[in-house]
């Protein structure tokens, strides 16, 4: 391929990552307007979010591993398809349930076209090329997620909800005919052994009982149901942890977390994509429901955020290259929790330029927090296993948004009952919670975040204090 052809091939693959991007965040702006359509409590309305970062999550490792059978351009191009007819379902939908379940398949696609970009333009581009090519995908994902909001409000400002779905279909459908035309094809490697069918099955059916317990008991009391899941989740886990180390070829290489601080920085990772969905699920309905504000401008108000985690990210990789990891990575954290503190202050008559420095705050955490724990968790691992880490930093991105979706739910619909008037079990719209009790129960999920953040602390600091405290010990007993 000339470098033409390569820079054309990288355009269409990263103009669909760039949608998924788009679609990931634009969805946030439109949580309002969805609940006034609908007549939604926040139980309900969730599942718009939830449901496509489940599946993706719940099929991610499935398709990364098929790609490498089938071929990354054939499977890439049927994602991008699924996408596609997906997003026009979802613009389509009459009814809620019809837009959860578009958003189930739309996540489908989302899920193919994220475990393979990366690969094909590794595949694509020579080695001294593929630094520029990757980096460049950072900005593209970045942007995406910078644009959505912006978009989203536009949008359906002017066109309605509905637009911010049909905007995937001439985009997806121009990405489709790019790729087919410039991507080349990439040949299956046949497995070694045989698919790990019963490990993805296992993982799976995981995911998918364990965010639907946290999602019913947003809006139900604890029953007997919520016990059978709480069952099923545990068994399902154990179930999936021992048939992958039994395997010569898992779908998931779990022998890493034989390693103490490998285990607590992907513990820490996974709290801190919990952290960053609270406010993308509850400040749009704040902004909207206790300021008023209108649509276009909650799009334009969520963006600070992100302009803040793109300058700041540098720096927090710059801090962890030049004084190690923990150091930042606690900084980082420490100003998650400044953060949250801040978000339990936004009341009915706060100022919108304190609810806009809440979440630059909490732009500079993420920035300063994210590379450092990213690069702990790939020096805590051999240098041969790359790619898998990789892999599970992926995994543990979307789980944790997932479930940072579900617990911000749970908590603010926790608080709606305990300073509210209605009985636990009944979902009430959004539009009929006074503004007092909405404020009161948004502090209250952001004093639930702020406990988050503290536990995530201790998952940076301590295994390194106990560390450092058992080799003073030792030596102290060999001088001895």
């Amino acid at each position: 391929m000339t470098k033409r052809q390569l820079w054309l091939a990288f355009a269409f693959v990263t103009t669909s990552t760039f949608m998924v991007n788009v679609d990931s965040s634009i969805v946030n702006v439109a949580l309002p307007t969805l609940a006034h359509q609908f007549h939604l409590g926040v139980a309900s309305l969730q599942w718009v979010v939830t449901m496509y970062l489940l599946v993706i999550t719940a099929i991610l490792p499935i398709v990364a591993k098929l790609a490498d059978v089938l071929g990354r351009r054939r499977i890439f191009a049927i994602g991008l398809a699924i996408f596609i007819v997906s997003s026009l379902a979802c613009g389509l939908s009459q009814h809620f349930w019809e837009l959860v379940a578009a958003r189930g398949v739309q996540g489908i696609g989302g899920s193919i076209m994220q475990a393979n970009v990366m690969s094909i333009v590794t595949l694509m581009f020579p080695e001294d090329m593929r630094g520029r090519a990757l980096g460049t995908i950072g900005s593209v994902v970045a942007g995406g997620t910078l644009m959505g909001p912006i978009l989203g409000g536009l949008l359906i400002a002017w066109f309605g909800w509905p637009s911010i779905f049909f905007v995937n279909v001439p985009v997806g459908i121009i990405g489709i005919i790019g790729v087919l035309r410039y991507v080349p094809k990439f040949p299956g490697k046949p497995l070694r052994r045989r698919f790990d069918t019963l490990g993805g099955g296992l993982f799976a059916a995981f995911v998918v009982v364990f965010l639907t317990l946290f999602a019913d008991l947003s809006h139900s009391a604890v029953s007997l149901k919520d016990g059978i899941l709480a069952i099923a989740s545990v068994a399902l886990l154990y179930a999936f942890i021992r048939v992958e180390l039994r395997r010569e070829e898992p779908l998931v290489v779990l022998s890493v977390f034989r390693r103490p601080l490998f285990s607590a920085a992907m513990g820490a990772g996974l709290l801190y994509w919990i952290l960053m969905l609270f406010p993308a699920f509850l400040m749009p309905l704040y902004l909207q429901e206790i300021l008023h504000v209108p649509v276009w401008e909650i799009g334009l108000l969520m963006v600070p955020q992100s302009v803040a985690m793109l300058i700041v990210s540098p720096i927090g990789g710059y801090f962890s290259d030049r004084y190690g990891t923990i150091g930042p990575a606690t900084v980082g954290m420490v100003l998650f929790v400044a953060a949250d503190l801040l978000f339990t202050r936004l009341g009915a008559h706060t100022s919108i330029l304190f609810a806009i420095g809440a979440m630059t705050l909490q732009g500079i955490a993420a920035g300063m927090f994210s590379s450092p724990n990213n690069a702990e968790i790939f020096n805590r691992a051999d240098a041969e296993l790359t790619g898998i880490v990789g892999g599970l930093i992926a995994s543990e991105r979307n789980f944790g948004r997932s479930l940072g979706v579900t617990s911000a739910a749970l908590a603010l619909s926790l608080g709606i009952e305990m300073f509210g008037s209605h009985s636990r079990g009944h979902d009430v719209a959004m539009r009929l919670v006074p503004s007092h009790v909405f404020t009161s129960a948004f502090d209250f999920a952001f004093w639930v975040a702020t406990g988050i953040a503290i536990i995530a602390i201790v998952l940076v600091v301590l295994p390194h204090f106990l560390r450092h405290k058992i080799a003073q010990e030792l030596t102290m007993i060999k001088g001895e």
